[in-house]
């Protein structure tokens, strides 16, 4: 196979490893054109670090300490959870996803410059008292807990640190010299920089190692996975193991097995029969990993000996799209498929036709999860044109989507919309065919075109239906009292990341009653509403998603609580602030001192448009983030540039957050 030099975009990272005729790694590139910083520089690998776990589970079942489908309190006796059936999970349902768990629990976990296990320490503690969104088994809903989890486990079968584990079973063996994790000890200055705007960053640490906190070279990251490659003697992993990684153990897919599509879970892998690839005949791997800063992604091509790895610092999420185009292109450069090949939208035949009465059942209001809720009508006219109306709710701007009914219970798009675009996206376009389950989903097969680079493809369950929930007018008169109403996080260390993005604005909808949505909100998304939760009383809503795939990843359980006569909104572990109890900056004198909680002020009329100064003293340890009045970080104590005084924006406002006992002084 010959050399190919491949010039990426502006600020990302590739390297290709490819094979020459005797089977032997051949080539490689690493290119950045924004920074000309070297191949030497390590990125976080976010979530393809769930490929190195499953590959230290298998090795651990390869040595015969770990059988896959053995429960796993055979392994961790201290594993419990306030539901029963978690004595049913297995280390292979932690590994396609079907374990059942709530999502991601990442309390204190995403931290600046500071590598603190409290997440990983604490895990067991949370789990405690967490409940199943399904049985163990039953279907696949993307789990970050679960690879938090197979980490333990691998800790405790082997009696090594999982870092300890993957450095001798993996990357001393071959040779690796550039994978780390938050728990080696290196140059931090090896990492790819992030940034505030443009101001540079401490490091990040996503201290959920075995979820989503490895670093690598992308160099070293191709490396990792020649073991996965059929020239590899399978002296490191055995080719069982391989191909067991490899297979399809999606549970509960519910879309047809020749549907294409970029998530179909093996082992650690997001999907194992990828598209465009399976077009073509190819088996494909492929795993995506972000962090807050970091996008990565890692493609291979068993049969062709043949990685890619991308990641980019700060970029949009197109790694993925990225190694393809790569991909495609070597394909074509050596012959393997055709050399005028183009991936192009599928022209549908599309002939519209009444609507079935029955179909005609599913309208309703639908939970997308992380995508918030939409509502499903259906029009009918004489002309033939029946149609089905997607709307998302909630949001700034509800614009209607429209579906054309066409045959086989389909509603095909035809005017660029696909399932998922949010409102005033209008950078890509993209066709969906929607069809409906019998029970309570919305299935989807959407392809979508990004200019610039290629087009993407997913088939998954998109929504389920919501039940209805009857409650006493007295409950949903509290609620409705909080609409609209803001919180303001409070428990994390001073070190967190989550500060970053750290209000929560709970919001009701008359259209969706006994429901609530709590919603992390960032300028410029249209009011995004996520994860809605069915409210059980005056205080508590709990989270009910089992959408198969990923859209029904992370669910919330929410409850309102009052201390000192302060109300507080906890959403699972993370406890949030009434933002209408904060005091302002300008009734604060020279001195914030931070008690069992960190110190919000708003900048009211009084301080906005000042220079302020902020000190601590030398034996101290906290951290303050700036805000403007769209809840935008613009400043924080975490540049590595510390600026000496900073503007107080209009209407903006500013945390302090340290141990009990610091203190910042202001002037």
């Amino acid at each position: 196979m010959k050399r190919i030099i491949f010039l990426l975009a502006v600020g990302l990272i590739c390297f290709v490893l490819t094979s020459g005729d005797d089977d032997t790694p051949l080539n490689h590139i690493s290119v950045n054109k924004k920074t000309g910083e070297s191949s030497g520089k390590m990125y976080g690998i976010g979530s393809v670090s769930k490929i190195f776990t499953a590959a230290a589970v298998m090795k651990l079942a390869e040595q015969g300490k770990i059988d896959l489908d053995t429960p796993v309190i055979k392994y961790l006796n201290d594993f419990i959870m306030a539901d029963s059936r978690y004595v049913q999970i297995t280390p292979r349902m932690l590994l396609n996803h079907s374990s059942g768990f709530m999502g991601t629990t990442g309390n204190n976990a995403a931290l600046f410059g500071d590598n603190d296990t409290y997440n990983h320490d604490n895990f067991l503690d949370f789990l405690s008292r967490q409940t199943l969104k399904h049985e163990p088994g039953e279907r696949s809903i993307y789990s970050n807990d679960s690879f938090t989890l197979a980490e333990i486990l691998i800790e405790r079968v082997s009696g090594e640190s999982y870092t300890e584990f993957v450095e001798k079973y993996f990357l001393q063996s071959l040779e690796i010299k550039n994978i780390k994790t938050p728990q080696s000890n290196f140059d931090r200055a090896r990492l790819a920089n992030i940034f505030l705007g443009n101001n540079e960053l401490l490091s990040e640490n996503f201290n959920v190692i075995g979820s989503g906190g490895i670093y690598a070279t992308m160099e070293d990251l191709v490396r990792f996975a020649s073991i996965f490659m059929n020239y590899t003697d399978g002296s490191i992993l055995s080719r069982d193991s391989i191909n067991e990684m490899a297979k399809n153990q999606h549970k509960m897919e519910m879309i047809p097995s020749n549907s294409n599509t970029i998530f179909r879970y093996g082992l650690g892998w997001d999907s194992v029969d990828t598209y465009p690839f399976n077009q073509y005949g190819i088996t494909a791997l492929s795993k995506g990993g972000d962090t807050i800063f970091y996008r990565t992604n890692l493609t291979v091509l068993p049969d062709y000996n043949l990685a890619v790895a991308v990641s980019a610092s700060g970029a949009a999420n197109h790694s993925q799209l990225i190694a393809q185009e790569i991909i495609l292109a070597i394909l074509k450069e050596e012959k393997l498929i055709p050399i005028n090949t183009q991936l192009t939208m599928p022209k549908l035949n599309i002939q519209r036709v009444r609507i079935p009465e029955n179909i005609l059942s599913y309208a309703g209001i639908y939970d997308a999860g992380v995508f918030g809720l939409w509502s499903v009508e259906f029009t009918q006219s004489a002309q033939n044109s029946d149609s089905l109306i997607l709307t998302q709710i909630g949001v700034r701007n509800e614009r209607p989507q429209i579906y054309f009914y066409n045959t086989d219970s389909e509603f095909v798009s035809t005017d660029g919309d696909y399932i998922g675009r949010m409102p005033g996206n209008h950078n890509a376009n993209g066709i969906s065919v929607i069809t409906f389950s019998e029970d309570k989903y919305l299935l989807g097969q959407t392809y979508q075109e990004i200019p610039g680079l290629s087009q993407t493809t997913a088939a998954l369950p998109f929504a389920q239906k919501l039940d209805e929930n009857s409650i006493p007018v007295s409950v949903a008169t509290a609620w409705r009292s909080r609409n609209e109403k803001e919180y303001l996080l409070v428990s994390e260390k001073h070190t967190s990341m989550h500060y970053l993005s750290p209000l929560v604005r709970i919001r009701t909808d008359d259209r969706v009653p006994g429901y609530v949505t709590n919603g992390i909100y960032r300028a410029g998304e249209n009011g995004l509403s996520l994860n809605a939760a069915r409210i059980v009383d005056e205080y508590t809503a709990l989270g009910y998603q089992d959408i198969p795939t990923m859209t029904g990843r992370d669910i919330n359980n929410i409850s309102v609580i009052m201390q000192n006569g302060i109300e507080y909104l906890v959403v699972n572990e993370y406890r949030y602030i009434n933002s209408a109890s904060i005091k302002k900056l300008s009734e604060i004198g020279s001195t914030v001192t931070v008690g069992d909680e960190p110190v919000w002020l708003d900048i009211d009329v009084n301080s906005q448009g000042r220079r302020l100064s902020i000190t601590m003293p030398s034996n101290q340890r906290g951290s303050w983030f700036l805000f403007d009045d769209k809840m935008n970080c613009i400043a924080t104590s975490f540049e590595k540039n510390t600026r000496n005084t900073i503007l107080l924006p209009e209407n903006g406002k500013i945390i302090f957050a340290g141990v009990t006992g610091t203190e910042f002084r202001l002037r």
